[in-house]
């Protein structure tokens, strides 16, 4: 498949804008709720990891 635009030309289509957010105040409240989300999920994911070691040093996990 050939790319439609070039790899700079679709660069400068996607960061052409240079204006900044009507409402700042909403923008910065939407990427700090992400980050909460991702650090979140982080947390819970690391510590399954950890359950699951745990466990398995004690024997009780087995694949079968």
């Amino acid at each position: 498949m050939k790319p439609v635009v070039s790899a700079l030309n679709a660069w400068h289509c996607m960061m052409a804008k240079n204006d900044d957010p009507k409402d700042g105040t909403a923008v910065a409240a939407t990427v700090f709720t992400a980050v909460l989300v991702y650090v979140v999920f982080l947390v819970f994911c690391a510590s399954q990891v950890w359950l699951n070691a745990r466990q398995s040093r004690k024997g009780a996990i087995t694949l079968s």
